[in-house]
């Protein structure tokens, strides 16, 4: 009985440890990665957290997504390109803290000071529990505004099991 206690409890906390991590589509609430939409816009009131992903949904041969370094970012340059995307269906694992830029290689997607041009800054935190001051927001029309967390239904139900799970070895449910 002790056993299934100890292995109930293993399970519950590896999916609660999982339970923070979220997933974004780029641009939602359209969600494809495209020109005319305001990417800083829809950034700002996000909060990645280490262990997220980010995912691009395009048309590719239409567009693709390159990994840059800021000085790429700035000019729009692919040249020296991090990691280069094209399936329309790119998954990128948010796996370490600092910045990620991304554009669109194609040509006359990326456009370096234009308002509406394909490309993105994703700010990675560690997720720890520490209050911080927000950072400004960027771009017109951004706000400041607490982030609203992302919808998950994965997230949702995987913290929702292992609370359950939890709830239960405490009440002495599960025998």
């Amino acid at each position: 009985m002790a056993d299934m206690k100890i292995a109930l409890l293993a399970v519950a906390a590896a999916l609660l440890g999982t339970a923070s991590a979220a997933t974004y589509r780029v641009g939602e609430p359209s969600g494809v990665w495209g020109i005319n939409t305001d990417y800083a816009r829809w950034v700002a009131d996000k909060k990645f957290q280490l262990g997220d992903e980010i995912v691009f949904k395009y048309s590719p041969t239409g567009h693709n997504v390159v990994e840059v370094t800021k000085a790429g970012y700035d000019s729009c340059s692919t040249a020296n390109a991090i990691n280069t995307f094209n399936s329309g269906n790119d998954v990128v694992a948010l796996n370490a803290t600092g910045t990620r830029y991304f554009i669109c290689g194609f040509t006359d997607h990326c456009i370096p000071d234009a308002p509406l041009t394909m490309k993105i800054v994703i700010n990675v935190a560690s997720g720890s529990s520490s209050p911080s001051s927000p950072t400004p927001a960027a771009g017109p029309g951004a706000s400041n505004s607490p982030p609203t967390p992302p919808s998950s239904a994965a997230t949702t139900v995987r913290a929702a099991a292992g609370f359950g799970l939890v709830t239960l070895l405490a009440a002495g449910r599960i025998y």
